[in-house]
């Protein structure tokens, strides 16, 4: 079999499926989209997954479109560059559009085959983000996915919340977008390359100067809008709001994840090269922004009784901690948030099609409303309580192995104190997630009160009431949280990851192992605890926040005062990152 031809499949076949199918929008049978995007999604995830099986142990594929190869070694043609940890990617994200799609098969309406046919595109821009090896083309992907993106938020256009859910995503990506272009076309303009190798050449054998900065500082907050980091993250929670439940799973799933993935690959193969002096002053904006967005999602998660906006927050959240790994630059880093990364968007993908279930029954998303609802839906209420106890880092998952390795590097590279924050970070958004659990499936105490009460509502694609939750529904949970149990488990996918990771940072050498030792499986097993206990305690007290104190209550005003859900607040918070991180590296260099 030629596997050069895999990456244009994976690519190309969702594409040409997502057209074909516009034309039966109205006329096709309901389980026409759903079976034609869970099959096509099924074979992109077998295809990638050989592709990452094969870059395991081959070179990395460099692949021209149209046979442009590079003349005079410039490069002249658009090219796809697929490693172990891109096409691992893209095999992961055809996963969760595969789980998605199977969400759809039972008390959905979406709007014939539409919305399957702009998932089917959703895909296939993610997978070219995930496989392309050329800035301007990443450029591309990322604007046809914030297309996709606003479309099916939109999906319900006749209500004014979708509408105003799908605006705030639009103006603030779209600004983003912008952000991403006038980086890139600085880069061009400095060395007249747009392929990323070839970009990195050229910056490692000049000086870095204003201009290579400013591009930085534009593409990675353009990236960070998307990736959901403090302050760039306030239209993720108001589109989770109002999205169907399946895009659901894929925001908080993968589309935040592979933005920060584009970081990644840019810095290490476009800027790190240039900029080996100024390492320690980019870790201290890294983290910086990491332990500020892991803690503000984690505290305003816990403050939420609306169940979407709960998970969205808590996918806030970890985008933090996904940064703060990035932040050590080594491949111990990279393995550890790419672990992190597969581990929670399978988790939290199973945890929204458990909140999607209990909306398809009983109509509502509020755990108000919903308290102890549950007890008529046990094997839903059953595998939201696995979603949450794995997101406290329960062992038998792999965010258990992933937080073991992130923890072990942070403490190698003389940063434990990062480890405490994240593992207080965890302790919280655990405990948001149980508490909903708990008083969801079995009426225990109280909810959390909600003085923050946001107009936006997702009403899901269906009019009427299920009697029961369909088997396809439960099929798609058990699916994501078994992939993540076997994930937490396989020796050999994790050390797959670990050497796809040395790979993609251009390290030589045999990857570490992950070392599960007493300690840390037992560290794991009491942020379970500690999360466990909170959600309790959260459930006999009318407001933990005034209970707790002026200290506790302050930022949870503070913080839910700014998510006004008004664009132009948004746009502010934007620009006001944009001046932070400018500043940041220009003092950098100042003091450097």
């Amino acid at each position: 079999m030629n596997v050069t031809l895999l990456p244009v499949f994976c690519i190309a076949v969702p594409l040409a499926a997502g057209a074909l199918l516009l034309p039966f929008t109205k006329h096709a049978p309901k389980w026409l989209g759903s079976v034609t995007a869970t099959v096509i999604s099924a074979a992109v995830t077998a295809a990638a997954g050989i592709l990452a099986l094969y870059c395991s142990t081959h070179a990395p594929i460099e692949l021209w479109m149209g046979g442009w190869t590079p003349h005079n070694g410039m490069a002249v043609g658009i090219a796809l560059h697929v490693d172990a940890m891109s096409a691992g990617l893209a095999a992961f994200t055809s996963l969760l559009v595969t789980a998605a799609s199977l969400y759809t098969y039972d008390g959905f309406d979406s709007a014939g085959t539409l919305f399957h046919s702009i998932l089917l595109i959703f895909l296939a821009a993610m997978c070219g983000f995930s496989l392309t090896g050329d800035l301007f083309n990443l450029f591309v992907w990322f604007e046809l996915m914030s297309a996709a993106a606003i479309a099916l938020t939109a999906l319900k256009i006749e209500e004014a919340e979708s509408i105003e859910g799908a605006i705030n995503l639009a103006v603030t990506n779209t600004l983003a977008g912008f952000l991403v272009l006038l980086g890139t076309a600085l880069l061009y303009a400095r060395t007249g390359a747009l392929n990323m190798h070839q970009i990195g050449l050229v910056l490692s054998s000049r000086p870095v100067d204003a201009l290579v900065l400013a591009a930085f500082a534009l593409l990675v907050c353009g990236y960070f809008v998307k990736g959901a980091i403090a302050p760039f993250h306030y239209w993720l929670d108001d589109a989770h709001a109002v999205a169907p439940t399946p895009i659901c799973v894929l925001f908080s799933g993968i589309m935040v994840q592979l933005a920060l993935y584009g970081v990644a690959r840019i810095f290490w193969a476009v800027f790190a090269p240039a900029f080996h002096t100024l390492m320690p002053q980019l870790q201290g904006l890294f983290v910086t922004l990491g332990v500020i967005t892991a803690l503000a999602g984690a505290l305003m998660a816990f403050a939420q009784s609306h169940l979407k906006r709960l998970l969205a927050f808590s996918t806030i959240s970890h985008s933090g901690m996904f940064v703060a790994a990035f932040a050590l630059f080594n491949a111990a880093g990279i393995a550890a948030a790419a672990l992190f990364v597969a581990a929670h968007g399978l988790v939290k993908g199973a945890l929204f099609v458990c909140a999607g279930n209990y909306l398809n029954r009983f109509r509502s998303l509020d755990e108000k409303v919903l308290g102890g609802v549950g007890r008529r839906s046990k094997t839903n209420t059953t595998l939201y309580l696995i979603g949450g106890l794995a997101l406290a880092g329960l062992p038998v998952f792999a965010i258990s192995s992933a937080k073991i390795w992130f923890d072990d590097a942070l403490h190698v590279h003389g940063w434990a104190w990062i480890a405490v924050v994240m593992a207080i970070a965890t302790i919280i958004d655990g405990a948001a997630v149980l508490r909903s659990g708990l008083h969801i499936g079995f009426g225990i105490g109280k909810p959390q009160l909600d003085e923050y009460s946001p107009e936006l509502e997702e009403t899901e694609c269906i009019e009427y009431s299920l009697p029961k939750t369909p088997k396809t529904d439960i099929a798609a949970c058990v699916l994501l949280l078994g992939a993540a149990i076997w994930a937490g488990f396989s020796t050999r996918f994790i050390h797959g990851v670990a050497a796809a990771a040395h790979a993609f940072v251009n390290r030589q050498g045999e990857p570490a192992a992950l070392d599960f030792t007493s300690q840390s499986l037992a560290i794991n097993i009491g942020t379970v605890l500690f999360a466990l206990a909170l959600a309790l305690v959260a459930l006999y007290r009318d407001n933990i926040w005034t209970w707790l104190g002026t200290i506790a209550n302050a930022p949870i005003v503070l913080l839910r005062r700014t998510h006004t859900g008004i664009y132009t607040d948004y746009v502010l918070y934007m620009m006001a990152g944009l001046a932070f991180v400018t500043a940041w590296l220009t003092v950098s260099v100042g003091t450097h």
